[in-house]
């Protein structure tokens, strides 16, 4: 007997929570609306809701709109829009009862589905979460031009058999629809809307989201035919510091950054260790006019690439002005031997770093392109837009790649910035694409082709062997302490000389001068520089860096130039 009480008091319950009105504090209903949608030859609608609400004791009124709604505005009352994911709620602040009468607007970019032998119009005139009854509904449908095809409504309670309720005539590309007078929509009605035209009706040529399935299909195979290229051609197994106090053997200064990354050689370096051998002198004037001057002839003590260099420099004389031709060529000679001497000895067999880079860089371009072909507004403009958009992209992709292997690089700082930038434009600028998740697969995984080609490419056992020593090298002169150095500069007063070439390969020029702190340095023997002496590492180390930029046939920074300017107006 208790059961069925039980029973009979859930059910009673639930039977008032049904009959509950919407409203628990008043009432709200519709007594009439009128919904204009007109529709453009490429398949955007605009639609026109005009309504009279009529409220008693309901203050607050939430109206769905499609979730891709634009340029929404209401006039009749004070509203704020919120988006639930399933609709964009319009909250609206209404009198305590009375009439209403209100008006909303929106756009809809895209109503039209293309199925290749015909193209669908699909509209949703009312969510299902509608949140009260409606006594009268009239709708006014315009198309571009006359139709032969009947439109089909379907309504969330009555299936496609809402049209035994209503009224449908059709005139040059006109729908009208009324629901009988006797008929009233009753809350959480849906109605929906579809017709199905000849494959040319739109004119969809720039429909927003054409090309998404093919996009991220190459975005997928350029990122297995990545995989594939890194396991075959560059895979090998990972290069690790090995304790190293000093220079590795075989290696100039200037050939470090090709044996270690794979990149250019340096020929300023390669002239600045020699200076520190004594087999050269470097001068440079108060205008910034460098020279070098040979004091002793290379014998084979050195590699031959090396020799050939050297004589390069001083084929027409002892002395060399760096902005001759003879200079000119020895750079391109030492790019040259440099390469063909260690290329075989470091990276045979080894693929191409630039091009598994390309490849990584196409496929962040390929899915850039599915954000933005998304994104972007369906105009007749629209790919003028995408396009350098999407370029940039790729761009900004093989930016972010830099990250990977920044801390080996000559500007780490501009290349840990131009990268977050990268990572920064792919976020902001792909957001509304629908591809977020997408986004980050693709920037983790530049991120990884960065650290996978850091080194070069696949190494022999040579090459693993120099890369390790030369990364031991480096984290020995970045851990040595300023007591250390001490000691070492008491030992040897050019210690500091002869090893910054080697720091400033290894990027690390400007830290390994800060461990000195102020500790004054013995004179430089083999550069002459016209002006006041530098007697710290710091200091000193301003005046390198200057130096490699005159050698190097760079530019100076502009802050450079000013403070250079600034010191000559002084001295006047």
């Amino acid at each position: 007997m208790r059961r069925l009480l039980c029973i009979m008091l859930l059910t009673s319950v639930l039977l008032l929570a049904l009959a509950c009105p919407v409203f628990a504090d008043g009432t709200a209903k519709v007594t009439s609306m009128e919904t204009q949608c007109d529709v453009a030859r490429d398949g955007s609608c605009t639609v026109t809701l005009r309504f009279c609400l009529q409220t008693d004791g309901v203050t607050e009124f939430n109206l769905p709109v499609s979730p891709k709604a634009e340029h929404v505005s209401l006039t009749g009352a004070s509203w704020t829009a919120s988006n639930t994911g399933k609709y964009t709620v319009l909250s609206l602040s209404l009198p305590a009862s009375g009439t209403t009468e209100l008006t909303v607007s929106y756009r809809l970019a895209q109503t039209v589905l293309d199925e290749g032998d015909a193209q669908r119009f699909r509209l949703v005139l009312l969510y299902p979460n509608w949140p009260c009854e409606i006594e009268r509904f009239r709708l006014t449908l315009n198309l571009p031009a006359a139709f032969e095809a009947l439109p089909a409504f379907q309504s969330e309670y009555y299936g496609n058999l809402i049209e035994n309720y209503m009224d449908i005539q059709i005139a040059d590309g006109t729908v009208t629809a009324e629901v009988n007078q006797d008929q009233t929509l009753r809350d959480h009605e849906g109605i929906t809307v579809s017709l199905e035209l000849p494959a040319n009706y739109f004119d969809l040529r720039f429909l927003a989201g054409k090309t998404v399935s093919t996009d991220r299909l190459l975005f997928g195979m350029l990122l297995a035919l990545c995989l594939v290229y890194w396991a075959l051609f560059l895979r090998g197994r990972p290069v690790l510091p090995k304790r190293q106090t000093m220079p590795p053997e075989g290696g100039n200064a200037g050939e470090i950054p090709y044996i270690l990354t794979g990149r250019k050689p340096d020929l300023a370096l390669m002239a600045v260790q020699w200076a520190t051998l004594g087999y050269l002198t470097i001068h440079r004037n108060r205008k910034g006019r460098i020279w070098l001057t040979r004091e002793i002839d290379m014998g084979n003590e050195r590699k031959a690439s090396e020799i050939a260099v050297f004589r390069a420099l001083f084929a027409h004389g002892p002395q060399c002005d760096t902005r001759s031709a003879e200079y000119l060529h020895a750079r391109r000679l030492a790019n040259e031997r440099v390469v063909s001497y260690w290329k075989p000895r470091l990276f045979r067999g080894s693929g191409s770093t630039v091009l598994l880079r390309l490849i990584a860089a196409a496929a962040g371009l390929a899915l850039c392109l599915a954000c933005f072909d998304t994104s972007v507004a369906p105009e007749s403009w629209r790919w003028f837009a995408i396009i350098p958009l999407t370029v940039v992209g790729g761009l900004a992709c093989w930016l972010v790649q830099g990250l990977g292997g920044c801390l080996l690089r000559r500007h780490p700082v501009r290349t840990i910035v131009l990268g977050l930038g990268g990572i920064a434009y792919l976020l902001i600028a792909t957001r509304s694409g629908g591809q977020r998740f997408l986004i980050l697969v693709c920037i983790l995984f530049q991120l990884l082709v960065g650290y996978a080609v850091r080194c070069g490419g696949q190494r022999t056992r040579l090459g693993r062997t120099q890369a390790s020593e030369l990364l031991g090298f480096r984290r020995c002169l970045l851990s040595t302490s300023a007591s250390s150095f001490r000691k070492l500069m008491n030992a040897d007063p050019q210690y500091y000389y002869r090893n910054l070439p080697y720091a400033e390969a290894l990027c690390i020029g400007r830290l390994f001068s800060g461990s000195f702190d102020r500790n004054r340095l013995d004179d430089c023997d083999w550069l002459i520089w016209e002006g006041k002496p530098r007697k710290t590492a710091p200091g000193f180390y301003a005046r390198f860096s200057r130096l490699l930029i005159g050698l190097r046939g760079e530019r100076e920074p502009l802050r450079l130039r000013r403070r250079q300017s600034a010191n000559r107006g002084g001295r006047r």
